[in-house]
């Protein structure tokens, strides 16, 4: 009778280690036996030998080696939960300490990585760091924890899409927005938006600037989301940053809120602004996203009454300072500060010192 070969480097069963059992009590040789389990020789040799047991008769007193099936499938299964090397986080408590402090801080487990590094003579991989938190190795830090959890799916009916609003059609499109724009290649191009805290009240905000290439922020307190105090606060910005502004800033990018509807009031500060489709915040991109992590300052429903401009900087600072691992682990102040350093700025001290530099 034919036996279909097994393949190479599988494990025995428990069905094969009681058939070879019952097949060695039988007094066949290793060779017949390989043959019916469809395995070679030496690997049969090897499994008699490894699933050796002592075994007493009764009847002779004398103790022998025989090979028990049961013993072998119990070696095996241990074999199988000791291959571990061990934690690489070992006896480190101070490593462990100082990434779960990043994380509490708002920093994700990668940024955590990046902001500790090999401060304590070790680093991790983020998928290890993961699998750490799960198993409650690092303090105070668990899934629900973590700045982005992971929400659960939804069953159900997809809703149905509602139609777009119609675009203002005084407004620059940004469909006219040069090309070259969008690879994100080229420096002082920026998304603009604005966070509310709560929905009652004066709707105090913070205005939002992001520099498309290399996701610099900036983050200006406003009194109130309306246009005349975002041209207001951009006229101030302007005057901070001097005549070195029309360096940093060439197009502004931004959606069609009320907070942006005087575009003739932003054109007169000497740049471009272009207005995104209705309904598509992809259209600002890194905008969204660092939207996320100032949200970690400024959570949502929660009033920003209280909150000043040195919150704002704060914030700010953070975003900029926060490791990004599309960067490889750099964050966007570096990125930004050497892209000031090839500009001819005219008072390069004082653009420095805006942006803490």
């Amino acid at each position: 009778m034919e036996v279909e070969p097994r393949r190479k480097g599988k494990h025995f069963t428990q069905d094969e280690r009681a058939k070879i059992e019952a097949l060695h009590k039988a007094g066949l040789t290793h060779q017949a036996i390989a043959d019916i389990i469809g395995c070679c020789r030496s690997a049969i040799t090897r499994e008699l030998k490894k699933g050796q047991v002592e075994h007493l008769d009764y009847k002779t007193w004398i103790v022998s080696k025989v090979y028990d099936a049961y013993a072998a499938q119990q070696t095996a299964n241990y074999q199988k939960t000791a291959h571990s090397k061990g934690l690489k986080l070992g006896n480190n408590h101070a490593y462990a300490a100082a990434l779960g402090e990043c994380i509490c801080m708002g920093y994700s487990p990668y940024a955590a990585i990046q902001k500790v590094q090999d401060t304590y003579g070790l680093t991790i991989s983020k998928q290890t760091l993961y699998r750490y938190i799960k198993e409650g190795l690092i303090p105070n830090v668990t899934y629900k924890t973590l700045p982005v959890g992971h929400p659960k799916k939804r069953k159900g009916k997809v809703a149905e899409k509602k139609p777009m609003r119609s675009r203002n059609v005084l407004h620059c499109s940004i469909e006219q927005r040069p090309k070259y724009i969008t690879l994100r290649n080229t420096f002082g191009h920026w998304e603009i938006d604005s966070i509310i805290g709560s929905s009652e009240g004066k709707k105090e905000s913070c205005l939002v600037l992001t520099e498309r290439m290399t996701r610099q922020e900036i983050v200006i307190k406003v009194a109130d989301k309306t246009a005349m105090s975002t041209v207001r606060a951009m006229q101030r910005l302007k005057r901070q940053l001097g005549r070195d502004f029309k360096l940093l800033f060439q197009t502004l990018t931004s959606d069609n809120g009320c907070e942006f509807a005087d575009q003739a009031g932003l054109d007169a500060l000497g740049l471009t602004i272009y207005y995104c489709h209705p309904q598509a915040p992809h259209e600002r991109g890194g905008n969204e996203n660092n939207n996320k992590l100032l949200r970690r300052y400024f959570p949502k429903g929660k009033s920003m009454k209280n909150k000043t401009q040195y919150d704002a900087t704060m914030a700010q600072h953070f975003i900029n300072g926060y490791p990004r691992e599309m960067f490889g682990g750099r964050c966007s102040s570096d990125l930004f500060k050497e892209e000031l350093e090839r500009l001819p700025l005219k008072n390069r001290q004082k653009v420095y010192r805006f942006f803490s530099i």
